[in-house]
């Protein structure tokens, strides 16, 4: 029987694309506001806020405060994304301050995570990757007060290569998805040791009990109570069991209507009812007894939980190196060019491009500003390469690009010297490219 369990919500909203960036492109205006459809993105948060945001906000925070008075262990954690904080700071300022009061409660674990919620960890250069958790860190920091210690790499996307390097950031905990391959026989219900990291895998089947199936009346377990599914936590064989799922789960994904919110009200003292403590990530990180030798790439997404969900087809391919050629002009010319070419690498963004199914493909249609995926692919593709060559434009550039191979594949992109060295300086193991430089130069002048 299991006697601890952890529980957690993804938080998330993307700037998206305009869904007539080919049909009816905007010439005038800055670089974000030219591509992203802001009235769109507004109107989404708006209505999950009225939905989700507030009221589930307030019960858990009320959640807390009761199990205080009746000294009761009830706790939470966090992981959210930079877009998110933004879209809140604009249009959901109230949502922000209820978030600023569970973290002065001491009771929520806010984590670290990508700030654009970006498939960057997928590249072979990971400077950016970087650059992007190290300013979600700071965010948290600012907001909530918090030094993250644990990490949720962007849909728990993970890997040999990203573990590593969420270790070398100083991270001492990473959420990871329970994926059978992965796991090879062991239990998702523990606290797993890889390295320098404590791992934390998700227990899939629990946690989409709530996020896919709650509302599904043809599930021979319908209708889901918060005393049915913390009889199931506790009768469960393990450790501790970690349940992480979408936070819009409550209240937009599952309209009001269907109750649950009300679930997520009682759940926590069904669950202290049956002697399950809650703890959060950070709490747990010296729990880790078992070792764990991770050697596939797992995500939570879709049937086949690994990176197909984002570069699984041509269209994602095309798109996303699309976005790796604009990188080094944006970051020459900074500001809204930066700012926008980082939106363009957030995950919905290649998502959108998906073209399989199943229930989180349900869910993501759900915010899909498209039709298809081919409608999708319209509008993104050209949206980043008219971004590409307004760039060019404004750099003066009129040359043929420099691709840079790693390990067989291509990597970043320059388009003059400056960029060229600036590559080869952020990643020393690209020095041998340096012999091309003056060849490279040389046809460009011809």
């Amino acid at each position: 029987m299991v006697d601890k369990v952890i529980i957690g919500f993804e938080v998330h909203q993307p700037f998206r694309i305009r869904k007539d960036a080919f049909w009816n492109p905007r010439i005038k205006g800055n670089a974000i506001d030219k591509y992203f459809d802001m009235e769109l993105n507004k109107e989404i948060f708006e209505r999950v806020k009225k939905k989700c945001y507030l009221p589930a906000t307030k019960i858990i925070l009320e959640s807390i405060e009761k199990a205080e008075n009746e000294d009761r262990r009830v706790r939470y954690f966090f992981s959210i994304s930079g877009t998110f904080i933004e879209q809140a700071e604009k249009w959901g300022k109230d949502v922000l301050e209820l978030f600023q009061i569970l973290a002065s409660t001491k009771k929520v674990e806010f984590l670290s995570q990508t700030y654009y919620h970006s498939v960057t960890s997928l590249w072979e250069d990971k400077t950016e990757w970087r650059d992007q958790v190290k300013e979600h860190k700071e965010l948290i920091r600012q907001y909530f007060k918090q030094d993250p210690v644990v990490f949720e790499n962007t849909e728990l996307l993970t890997n040999p290569q990203i573990m590593d390097e969420v270790e070398k950031m100083g991270f001492k905990g990473i959420m990871m998805e329970g994926k059978d391959s992965v796991l090879k026989g062991k239990s998702p219900n523990f606290v797993y040791k890889r390295k320098g990291l404590s791992v934390f895998p998700r227990n899939y089947r629990l946690s989409d009990d709530i996020a896919f199936r709650y509302s599904l009346r043809t599930w021979d377990q319908y209708p889901l109570t918060a005393d049915k599914f913390a009889n199931w936590v506790r009768d469960s064989f393990g450790q501790v069991i970690t349940i992480f799922v979408d936070y819009e789960t409550f209240g937009e994904h599952h309209w009001p209507e269907s109750g649950i919110l009300e679930f997520l009200r009682w759940l926590p003292e069904e669950i202290t009812k049956r002697n399950v403590k809650m703890f959060t990530p950070k709490e747990m990180i010296n729990e880790a007894y078992y070792d764990i030798d991770i050697q596939e790439t797992s995500s939570w997404a879709d049937i086949n939980k690994d990176d197909t969900s984002w570069l699984g087809n041509i269209m994602q391919w095309a798109y996303d190196e699309g976005v790796r050629r604009s990188e080094m002009p944006s970051k020459e010319l900074g500001n809204d060019y930066e700012k926008a070419w980082k939106y363009f690498t957030t995950s919905d963004n290649y998502y959108y491009l998906f073209t399989g199914g199943g229930g989180p493909a349900e869910v993501h249609s759900y915010f899909n500003a498209y039709s298809t995926p081919v409608d999708a692919f319209i509008n993104e593709f050209y949206a980043i390469n008219s971004f590409l060559n307004e760039e060019l434009k404004e750099l003066k550039i009129n040359n043929e690009p420099f691709f840079f191979m790693k390990n067989g594949k291509r990597t970043s992109v320059a388009w003059n010297k400056k960029e060229f060295e600036e590559i080869v300086k952020r990643d020393e193991s690209l020095k041998d490219n340096i012999k091309y430089l003056k060849e490279w130069i040389k046809d460009e002048k011809d």
